[in-house]
């Protein structure tokens, strides 16, 4: 048996097969799912659990950028001054090439800011 997932906005459709033994309790489901209480709670327990499956099962780079990535490309653009691109707020790849770009030369200036200050305090 295959499931398909459609997406009409962007024309795509996925077949998704599953094994005999899952088709065999689909059924069964569907029967129960022609009440609507029954059917409004399965489809929202089917939302969340596709919603995780599908977070998991996107390629890394369109995934959602890690709490420290995101952490640490913030501060990356507040010491440099400049701000942090929205792509590089959602999308784990923008957020890599943000910081590819722009870490270096955050560490370069608080080096030399560091450096400054800690001259300005031996001359006193």
């Amino acid at each position: 048996m295959a499931l398909y997932l459609v997406n009409p906005a962007v024309d795509m459709s996925l077949e998704l097969y599953v094994s005999d033994r899952l088709e065999s309790a689909l059924t069964i489901q569907y029967e129960r799912i022609k009440d609507r209480r029954v059917r409004e709670t399965f489809v929202r327990k089917l939302e969340q659990s596709l919603e995780k499956l599908l977070v998991e099962s996107i390629d890394w780079d369109l995934k959602q950028p890690t709490d420290a990535q995101l952490n640490y490309a913030t501060l990356v653009a507040k010491q440099l001054g400049i701000p942090l691109p929205s792509e590089a707020q959602q999308y784990r790849f923008h957020t890599a090439m943000f910081l590819e770009t722009y870490a270096t030369q955050a560490r370069a200036s608080a080096n030399a800011s560091d450096r400054l200050s800690s001259s300005t305090s031996e001359q006193k």
